[in-house]
């Protein structure tokens, strides 16, 4: 289980639907991240949306 008040600003989360989102800003109650989308939109994300955090990639 994904604890959202750990997640930072920048980090990338995957949606239950298969899509990324970056993190913009944690609003900081545990349920809601602001993310933007690969579309450039920003939303709210509601914690039962989220699969987990996008591993960071090798470069």
């Amino acid at each position: 289980m994904l604890n959202l008040l750990t997640v930072e600003p920048g980090q990338v989360i995957r949606l239950k639907n298969g899509t990324t989102a970056e993190v913009v800003e944690n609003v900081g109650d545990g349920i809601w991240l602001n993310a933007r989308l690969p579309s450039g939109e920003e939303e709210l994300v509601f914690c039962e949306d989220i699969a987990g955090l996008e591993e960071p990639r090798a470069q």
